[in-house]
């Protein structure tokens, strides 16, 4: 590893350090779990998807989603539909208070990524993107 890589890791560490800071004060305000964001953030993207889709997007175990899922419902973050073409599949969706966090919770991130960004200029935005797809396609 040569210094400039040495850096620049150490460069994308104190940024996500600081990334996670944020979102840590944004959570407790919603008394969420990273986990329970990223949920939220999942069944905003994939309505009506499974809990083995759930499973899979975040590389856990089947108990560990439905258990997930289960604490969300008792938040009333999340709600379940039995699926038509199966009836041992549940369909999961948010809730409209799930719907509102998630709404929030995104438009937290925008802002703090519209001022972590604002000094760049649109092409350098979309070089940044590619570059950090790379970096997490290796990861």
């Amino acid at each position: 590893m040569t210094d400039r890589d040495f850096l620049i890791e150490r460069n994308i560490l104190k940024i996500g350090n600081q990334l996670l800071n944020i979102r840590s004060e944004d959570l407790k305000e919603f008394d969420l779990t990273s986990t329970q964001s990223e949920t939220l953030l999942f069944f905003d993207k994939h309505s009506g998807a499974m809990i083995y889709d759930l499973k899979d997007h975040m590389k856990i175990s089947h108990q560990a989603a439905r258990n997930i899922v289960e604490r969300m419902k008792e938040k009333d973050l999340l709600y379940v539909e039995i699926s038509d073409t199966d009836a041992r599949a549940k369909k999961v969706y948010l809730s409209e208070k799930g719907k509102k966090i998630c709404g929030k919770l995104k438009k937290r991130g925008t802002d703090v990524g519209s001022s972590l960004l604002r000094a760049l200029q649109e092409e350098e935005k979309k070089e940044l993107a590619r570059l950090l797809e790379k970096i997490i396609k290796i990861l």
